[in-house]
């Protein structure tokens, strides 16, 4: 006899993502699409997308947990990708062969709704300018701003409304 009988269970959890880019003209455009199945009720199957311990996919800067975070916005899976669908558009444009800057624009929803009915987690802008100060050493200056969904923010809640994130990161390779 099992230590835990699951009686019958299903499990149909799923990832779905595609991404590309392509050179245009002076810069570089890119984007990318994924969803991931999340869970709708308390049944004995499991329907969320579950990500192993150790893996991460840090995706935009507020709601993915970008470059700096540790903290995500309220309800975003941050780098456990799950109950997500969140579409990228973003360009890089290098400036001088010191300089480039990246613009990115992500939308993102739960694929099942919160305690609230709510599904939207917001718009998120991000930019990036990196300096390549010399071989191996460079600085990034990043701003991002979060316009809130319905499911990000409720009034009368100690989340921010409408957070945003500004910072520098120098980076040293050897």
């Amino acid at each position: 006899m099992p230590l835990y009988d699951m009686g019958d269970t299903d499990f149909g959890a799923y990832l779905l993502a595609a991404g590309a880019s392509a050179p245009v003209g002076p810069v570089e455009v890119h984007g990318q699409i994924f969803t991931a199945s999340g869970d709708d009720n308390n049944d004995a199957d499991f329907d969320a997308f579950w990500v192993p311990a150790g893996q991460s996919y840090y995706w935009a800067e507020i709601m993915g947990l970008g470059v700096f975070d540790n903290q995500k916005s309220a309800h975003a899976c941050g780098d456990k990708i799950s109950n997500i669908t969140a579409i990228n558009a973003g360009v890089i444009f290098k400036a001088t062969p010191q300089l480039t800057f990246t613009g990115d624009l992500w939308f993102a929803k739960l694929n099942e709704d919160d305690s609230n009915g709510e599904t939207n987690l917001g718009t998120e802008v991000d930019l990036k300018a990196t300096y390549k100060i010399m071989d191996n050493l460079s600085i990034d200056v990043i701003a991002a701003y979060l316009f809130a969904g319905d499911a990000t923010y409720k009034e009368g809640s100690c989340e921010q409304e409408n957070p945003y994130e500004i910072g520098t990161q120098l980076s040293l390779s050897f």
